[in-house]
């Protein structure tokens, strides 16, 4: 009996070498191997990919002038794993996207390689992660905002109740009309801000999504009213164009978040335009596909084409980083179209952007709750 013939020792290296790059490459995240010189020896395919290049045409580049990075950079970790020669681990922005990098050093004691010295690194995309904690995080801040805003309008309305009470009662008494005028003055002013503090308590209350039978013109008038001040002190003017509308059934809390986020969207968008800054809000009813239709204009600089398509994308944005999450018209988006609404948007390059707002009118059903 003949002993069986070894297979080739250099065939089962070969072999090895592609199971290994094999399993390397179905790893979705980016990985590459670079030296202390910054340039790369070998990476899998979704590193390649992400540079719309071969993977043959990566290695032998420097890390550097991939990313297009400047040299030296701040809070470098290539450089912090190199001076460390121990892992390092760290949340790095590169263009729009958030990544998790993580650089292990690893000794190959190579004959052939006068740098022995190699360091694998793991970038792990977690821009949408990030945008999630970011979303928690301000559900948080927000919930705590409701909570003070709720105790303050509380305590503003006691002596607010006071004004009315006694400014009502010397109205009733004062027969000088000039006096009378003053005093109705105080009282005008006095209801404003009643309105203003029920309008507050309203949009704070924590409460479960709650929908009853509203009149769509009031619910914007009330949103308007918590947004003057900041409306006022940027030189933005509101006109209303509303139409004799019937009751819709909504959850008022909601599509007041969903008009107040289209809003602040307008006032972004008609800053620094260097011409009287102007919102325009319609109403009107659509008997034939029973519906009612909002429309939100402002005469600002308008939506560039190319990301008109992506403005209802969760963490779009095209504001300044640390002046938008890009989830304020995702969230206009969500509520209208959990109402069973449309929205979309009309622009203009240069001339400005109208907001449309569909929402039918149908009559709530017998095991729903309509009262107020």
């Amino acid at each position: 009996m003949t002993d069986e013939p070894k297979k080739d020792s250099a065939f089962e290296i070969v072999k090895s070498q592609k199971q290994w790059q094999a399993t390397v490459d179905a790893i979705t995240d980016l990985i590459f191997v670079t030296g202390r010189d910054r340039l790369i020896k070998r990476v899998n395919i979704s590193f390649s990919a992400k540079f719309s290049r071969h993977p043959k045409e990566v290695v032998g580049m420097r890390v550097d002038e991939l990313f297009n990075l400047e040299i030296p950079h701040a809070n470098c970790l290539l450089e912090k794993a190199f001076t460390l020669n121990q892992a390092v681990e760290d949340e790095v922005t590169i263009g729009s996207h958030t990544y998790m990098i993580s650089v292990f050093p690893v000794a190959l004691d190579s004959p052939y390689d006068d740098d022995d010295d190699s360091f694998v690194c793991v970038m792990k995309n977690v821009t949408e992660m990030k945008g999630l904690r970011d979303q928690l995080y301000n559900s948080y801040k927000l919930a705590s905002i409701g909570q003070l805003v709720s105790g303050v309008a509380h305590e503003i309305n006691n002596p607010l109740t006071g004004i009315l009470g006694f400014s009502e009662l010397l109205l009733m008494r004062v027969k000088d009309e000039a006096f009378r005028k003053e005093l109705e003055k105080i009282y005008k002013s006095a209801e404003r801000c009643k309105v203003i503090v029920e309008g507050l308590l309203c949009f704070s209350r924590q409460q479960k999504p709650h929908r009853s039978l509203e009149y769509i013109n009031d619910v914007l008038d009330k949103t308007i009213d918590l947004r003057t001040y900041w409306l006022k002190s940027k030189g933005v003017s509101i006109t209303r164009e509303y139409q004799e509308t019937p009751l819709v059934y909504i959850d008022v809390q909601q599509i007041q978040h969903a008009i107040l986020n289209i809003l602040m969207n307008a006032e972004q968008a008609i800053h620094s335009c260097g011409r009287p800054a102007q919102v325009v809000i319609r109403t009107a009813f659509d008997s034939e596909g029973k519906k009612i239709v909002i429309g939100i204009s402002d005469n600002g600089r308008g939506i560039p084409e190319h990301v008109r398509g992506r403005i209802f994308d969760p963490f779009f944005t095209t504001k300044p980083v640390g002046e938008g999450s890009g989830l304020g018209l995702s969230m206009t988006y969500g509520i209208i179209t959990e109402h069973g609404g449309t929205v979309r948007v009309e622009s203009t390059d240069g001339e400005g952007s109208t907001f449309i707002i569909e929402l039918p009118v149908r009559k709530p059903g017998p095991e729903q709750d309509i009262s107020g």
